[in-house]
């Protein structure tokens, strides 16, 4: 261990003469204080924290317990040798382009974080919110056309129930639900309890929540819910925002696959394609609308909730219409207060009746 001298400032501002011993682990600092007392001074190497080199010696800054910097101001060159060389892989003292990578180091994996977070605030939030734009300068005719081949695609799937398909079509041209858009309906046969929308007007029923059902009003709210999903264009919105993101992610791992051929060979998605909270609300506050104008008892569409709600709970597998249309408190306690606001619809409609008998016969 070799000795040397250099002047000790402690944190608090005193500074004293000193002797220096050094290790590869620590380095002890002898001086006498005020009172002629000798103390030692130990600093780990460990805690060292610059080396701020200068013509004739240099400083070295030490962190203590504290936290607070100590530091030795060194005048002698030797020890400055002895430093480099016991310390030569130690952050502060090693050698040029080692400290000179190792900030690259960092640089570059500063840069790779910013870029990543980049990414994925572009994935999360602009790619959907560019999908949103993308769905909205869709023409409906495009969307109708577009509508109708994922169709296609869609019933190769199932086995339609084409008696069913008859009576629900029937039944829908007499709720007279004014949307904007040629709807038809497909029964497919399914133990699921589902339903769902394609973009265009084409509206998917399985026949197992068909089965659950006891009222027409129950089948018209369902179908005015689905509805509304068109006219409101969720069905193209919420599309757009997921083949967004599937273009997105092609393109960054270099797969430029067309997007509209995409689209087609990934309808299978649509039955399971999730609503938002605030779609969800939408579409059942249209489908109130729908009931109301059309003179039907628009109680249907919270009969239908408590029906999903009462399914899902029944000991078996969830709902499948529950997980892509989530019947959330908020959503029930939403359908009860427009219900307050709507007037009573005390007229019964035989014709809707007969036709939804019929479905059971």
């Amino acid at each position: 261990m070799g000795t040397y001298s250099a002047a000790y400032h402690t944190a608090a501002g005193h500074y004293y003469q000193a002797t220096v011993f050094l290790s590869p682990v620590t380095i002890t600092i002898r001086y006498r204080d005020e009172e002629n007392q000798q103390k030692d001074v130990n600093w780990l190497t460990k805690d060292l924290v610059a080396f701020n080199k200068q013509i004739t010696g240099g400083e070295l800054q030490y962190r203590n317990a504290g936290g607070g910097i100590e530091r030795l101001v060194i005048r002698d060159q030797q020890l400055v040798d002895a430093l480099q060389n016991a310390l030569s892989h130690h952050r502060v003292f090693g050698k040029v382009h080692n400290r000179v990578l190792g900030n690259i180091g960092v640089k570059l994996a500063l840069i790779a974080g910013i870029v990543l977070l980049l990414l994925l605030g572009t994935y999360l939030w602009l790619v959907p919110y560019l999908g949103e734009r993308m769905a909205k300068g869709f023409s409906k005719e495009a969307e109708i056309s577009m509508g109708g081949q994922m169709y296609q695609s869609v019933k190769q799937q199932y086995h339609i129930d084409s008696q069913k398909t008859a009576i629900l079509n029937d039944f829908y041209k007499q709720l007279h639900y004014d949307i904007g858009y040629p709807v038809n309906i497909t029964v497919v046969q399914s133990n699921e309890v589902n339903a769902f929308a394609i973009p265009g007007g084409h509206i998917v029923v399985y026949d197992a929540i068909l089965d659950q059902m006891k009222t027409p009003e129950e089948l018209a709210a369902l179908l005015g819910h689905e509805a509304s999903h068109i006219a409101l264009r969720h069905s193209l919105r919420n599309i757009f925002r997921s083949m967004a993101r599937q273009l997105f992610i092609s393109i960054i791992v270099g797969d430029h696959s067309n997007v509209a051929t995409a689209v087609v060979n990934n309808a299978d998605a649509l039955k399971g394609l999730q609503y938002s909270r605030a779609l969800e609300t939408e579409a059942d506050d249209n489908g109130l609308q729908l009931m109301q104008k059309s003179a039907i008892n628009p109680q249907g569409m919270m009969r239908l909730m408590q029906m999903l709600q009462k399914e899902s709970g029944s000991g078996g597998e969830p709902a499948a219409f529950l997980s892509t249309h989530p019947v959330f408190k908020d959503r029930i306690e939403n359908i009860e207060t427009q219900l307050q606001k709507l007037p009573p619809v005390t007229t019964a409609n035989d014709s809707l009746k007969k036709i939804f008998h019929s479905i059971y016969e």
